[in-house]
C-alpha cells in the first residue's frame, strides 16, 4: 500500500528508504556510468527549461549567486534562443 510522504527518494511503498537502500540503489546506477552530478545537472537543467525563476533554481542549486546559474545553464533553452532569432528572419532581409 502507498503511502505519499511527498519524498524525493521514497521508498517501493511511499515511505523513507533506509539509507543503505538508497547507497545500494544508487551503486547499481554509477555501474552504468552515472554519476550524482550528472543527475543534479540534469535536474536544474530541466528545471530551467520549465522556465522555473532563476532564483529559485538558484536555490535548490544552492549556487552562491544566481550568475552562476544563469552561466552555466544558458545553454539548456537553446531551443528558446532558436526560436527567438528565428522570427528576427524576416526583419533582418
Amino acid at each position: 500500500m502507498w503511502e505519499d510522504h511527498g519524498l524525493v527518494f521514497p521508498s517501493e511503498r511511499g515511505t523513507p528508504t533506509e539509507p543503505t537502500n538508497l547507497s545500494r540503489s544508487f551503486a547499481r546506477l554509477r555501474e552504468t556510468g552515472v554519476r550524482l552530478h550528472d543527475l543534479r545537472h540534469t535536474v536544474v537543467s530541466l528545471l530551467m527549461e520549465l522556465r522555473v525563476p532563476p532564483h529559485v533554481v538558484q536555490a535548490i542549486a544552492r549556487h552562491a549567486d544566481v550568475k552562476i546559474t544563469l552561466k552555466v545553464y544558458a545553454h539548456a533553452n537553446l531551443d528558446a534562443m532558436r526560436e527567438a532569432l528565428g522570427k528576427l528572419d524576416g526583419r533582418l532581409s
